[in-house]
C-alpha cells in the first residue's frame, strides 16, 4: 500500500508539474517518468522495490552527465565522507579508474605497481573486485574497494578488447613513494623529464632538474606526462609556470562562462625547444600542464589526444540524499574545454595507437619525439 501510494503521488505530482512546464524544459520529462513508473507498478511480473528503483534511476541520471558526477543515497553519506578523508592515505594497486559507457575503465597504470607487473593496461575494463560485480556501483565505491592497507591483496577481474571471458588477477596494495619524477639526458643536448605524480613538491623536483640540464648544455627537452592522472590544480599550475611566461595557464569556467583565470607569475626556467608527451593516460592536472605549454607557444604536445578529465566537483544536498556534481570545468588558455574533450596534440602520433604500448623495453612514442627533435636540430644546422 505504501509503494502504491508513492507511485500514485509521484504520478500526480509529475503530471501537474509537467502540465505547467514549457515543452523542452527538464521538468516536462516528469510526465514520461511518471508514466513509466505507473507501467512498471501495474504490469511488471513481480512486486517492485521502488526505493531501489528510484535510487538506481538517480545513479543513472547523474552518472550520464560525466564520469566524475554521481548520486549518494542518504544512508551512505557518512561512510562516503569517512572514505574520502582516508582514501588519499590508503594504499592502492596502481590503477586510475574512470567510467565510460557505464563501465569502469582503466585510465592509467602506475609504473612499478602490482597492476603493471600483472600487465593490466589502460583501456581495460574492470568487471569485478573481490567477486563483487562493479557495473552500476558508483565510482567512489569502486575506488574504495581497490584501496586498503599496504601489503593486503585484492582480486579483480578484467575484460580486455573483444575477449569473452574476463581475466582474473590478485594484486597487492602498496603506497606511492618518491620519486614523483625522473630525468636523464636522452641524447646530446636533449633532456627528458617524466612526471609520475602531480603531488605537492614535484614542481621543486622539476625546477632542480631543469637547473641541472642548463649546466649540462641541454637545449631541447621532452616533458613526459603520460600516465599522470592527479587532479591537483595548484601543483599543475606551478609545474606549467616553470615553462610558460606570465600568461594565462588555465581558466575555470561555470554555467555563466569563465569565472577565474590563473596566470603564471614566475620566470620561465626553460626556453628551448620543448615537446610534451601525452596520450590517453594523460588526465587531470597533467592536461592543464600540456595545454598551458601548447597554447602559450612555449612548446608542443606530441602523441595522442589525452583523456579529458577536467572538472571540479561539489557535494550538494538533494533532499535526504546527495549528489557529487561537476559545477565547474577547466578551460585551456585558448578557450577549449578539457572535460570529456582532452588535449589534441599539435604533433599527432600517426602510427597505430596500439603500437605506443611499451613492449620489450621499447617506447615508440618517446623514440619518435627524440627523432623529431634531432631532425629539427639537423635542419637548423
Amino acid at each position: 500500500m505504501v509503494a502504491s501510494g508513492f507511485v500514485v503521488l509521484f504520478t500526480c505530482v509529475g503530471a501537474l508539474l509537467a502540465r505547467n512546464t514549457p515543452a523542452g524544459s527538464p521538468y516536462s520529462y516528469l510526465t514520461i517518468f511518471s508514466n513509466v513508473i505507473h507501467l512498471v507498478d501495474s504490469n511488471y511480473v513481480e512486486d517492485v522495490d521502488f526505493n531501489k528503483v528510484m535510487d538506481s534511476s538517480m545513479y543513472g541520471m547523474i552518472e550520464s552527465l560525466d564520469s566524475e558526477s554521481y548520486f549518494i543515497a542518504g544512508k551512505d553519506i557518512e561512510s562516503y565522507k569517512k572514505s574520502m578523508e582516508s582514501l588519499p592515505a590508503m594504499a592502492g594497486v596502481g590503477l586510475t579508474l574512470s567510467r565510460r559507457l557505464g563501465m569502469v575503465i582503466v585510465v592509467a597504470v602506475e609504473a612499478d605497481s602490482s597492476a603493471e607487473a600483472s600487465k593490466i593496461k589502460a583501456g581495460d575494463f574492470i568487471r569485478g573486485i573481490n567477486d563483487q560485480y562493479v557495473q552500476g556501483i558508483p565510482l567512489h565505491k569502486v575506488n574504495q574497494l581497490m584501496k586498503g592497507e599496504p601489503g593486503t591483496q585484492v582480486k579483480i577481474s578484467v575484460f580486455r578488447g573483444a575477449t569473452e571471458k574476463p581475466e582474473e588477477f590478485v594484486l597487492t596494495r602498496k603506497s606511492v613513494t618518491r620519486p614523483y619524477s625522473e630525468s636523464y639526458v636522452a641524447q646530446p643536448r636533449i633532456g627528458y623529464i617524466g612526471i609520475r605524480h602531480l603531488f605537492p613538491g614535484v614542481e621543486t623536483e622539476v625546477g632542480k632538474k631543469l637547473e641541472v640540464f642548463r649546466n649540462q648544455g641541454v637545449q631541447k627537452m621532452i616533458l613526459d606526462v603520460r600516465g599522470c592522472t592527479e587532479e591537483d590544480q595548484e601543483t599543475a599550475v606551478k609545474v606549467a609556470d616553470l615553462f610558460v611566461p606570465s600568461v594565462p595557464i588555465v581558466q575555470i569556467s561555470g554555467r555563466e562562462g569563465v569565472v577565474k583565470t590563473i596566470t603564471g607569475d614566475a620566470e620561465t626556467q626553460f626556453s628551448g625547444e620543448l615537446l610534451v608527451l601525452i596520450d590517453y593516460t594523460t588526465a587531470g592536472g597533467a592536461e592543464i600542464v600540456a595545454s598551458a605549454i601548447q597554447d602559450s607557444g612555449a612548446g608542443k604536445a606530441f602523441g595522442i589526444r589525452s583523456f579529458g578529465r577536467g572538472g571540479i566537483q561539489k557535494l550538494l544536498p538533494a533532499g535526504e540524499n546527495f549528489v557529487v556534481l561537476t559545477t565547474q570545468k577547466y578551460v585551456t588558455p585558448k578557450g577549449k574545454s578539457i572535460l570529456s574533450n582532452g588535449i589534441e596534440p599539435a604533433i599527432p602520433f600517426k602510427e597505430d595507437a596500439k603500437s605506443i604500448d611499451q613492449t620489450e623495453g621499447e617506447d615508440r612514442l618517446l623514440n619518435k619525439a627524440i627523432e623529431h627533435l634531432r631532425h629539427l636540430e639537423e635542419k637548423a644546422a
